[in-house]
């Protein structure tokens, strides 16, 4: 049985292990078909690519760019040029936004009493930052157990430290995308599906939605799928696999079916 999994993260954003790691994991877990989204990043692909080539996956190329919006309106992008110059600079500038959002969650920590430096966070320079980050800090300084029981009490959306995402527009994110070669899918739907607008992100360039995901129930799967192809979208899968000590790990994958993913494997490696 084959198995796809377009939808992983390694260190380069919030995973934590490194993409030849995440290759490894793959392969063990008898992934066929395989993504590295790394969030407003590609600089993982260099050691990525070969990785996979050497345990035989096939792969597209990927990146998950955080939109503005809303919180988890996510636009992932499949074969794209990870080395496009526009693309990276756009990338390096989304990520430029997310470090000022996350030193205002750590100035409001600060009044609340948990005090941590920018400088201290698990992430080498010209990386992608993120809450979970602030999350790994305070689980190493023994202030919560786990990253969950950060975010539930400071940093999700309505805890005392939430500070709304400032990534750019779901146009801007399709554009980042579709400028660089690639196609642009919306992220895990389930999340946000009050907030769905399919056809004005159509009308932007939108191509796919991950329908097939983990959090999804089967018949929230069958509703994605029929809605994809309402619109004229093709559909994805992913696990949104994030490492060990990360709470999102899991690697699996969903069965390849040409019934589903004809499309999306046009862009495959």
């Amino acid at each position: 049985m084959a198995l796809i999994n377009l939808h992983n993260h390694s260190v380069f954003s919030d995973g934590t292990l490194r993409p030849a790691e995440l290759a490894r994991e793959a392969r063990r877990a008898g992934i066929n078909y395989f993504s590295l989204t790394d969030h407003d990043m590609t600089g993982g692909w260099a050691e990525m690519e070969p990785a996979l080539r050497a345990e035989g996956i096939a792969f597209c190329y990927g990146v998950e760019i955080s939109t503005g919006l809303l919180e988890n309106l996510h636009i992932l992008g499949y074969g794209l040029n990870p080395a496009d110059a526009r693309l990276n600079e756009r990338l390096a500038e989304f990520r430029g936004r997310r470090i000022t959002r996350i030193k205002k969650i750590l100035e409001i920590l600060k009044g609340l009493g948990v005090e941590l430096a920018f400088e201290d966070l698990p992430v080498p320079e010209g990386r992608t930052v993120g809450r979970p980050h602030v999350a790994d800090l305070m689980k190493a300084r023994g202030l919560v157990k786990s990253r969950s029981q950060a975010f539930k009490r400071y940093l999700a959306p309505g805890a005392p430290a939430y500070v709304p995402p400032n990534g750019p527009s779901v146009p801007e994110a399709i554009a980042a995308v579709t400028e660089a070669g690639g196609k642009a899918v919306l992220a895990h739907p389930g999340v946000i599906a009050k907030h769905m607008d399919l056809p004005a992100w159509k009308e932007a360039g939108l191509a796919g939605i991950e329908a097939f995901y983990p959090a999804h129930t089967g018949a929230a799967t069958r509703e994605f799928v029929s809605l994809a192809a309402r619109h004229g979208l093709f559909v994805t899968a992913g696990v949104d696999y994030h490492g060990p000590g990360s709470e999102r790990d899991k690697m699996t994958g969903f069965e390849y079916s040409d019934e589903y993913f004809s499309e999306i494997k046009k862009l495959f490696i």
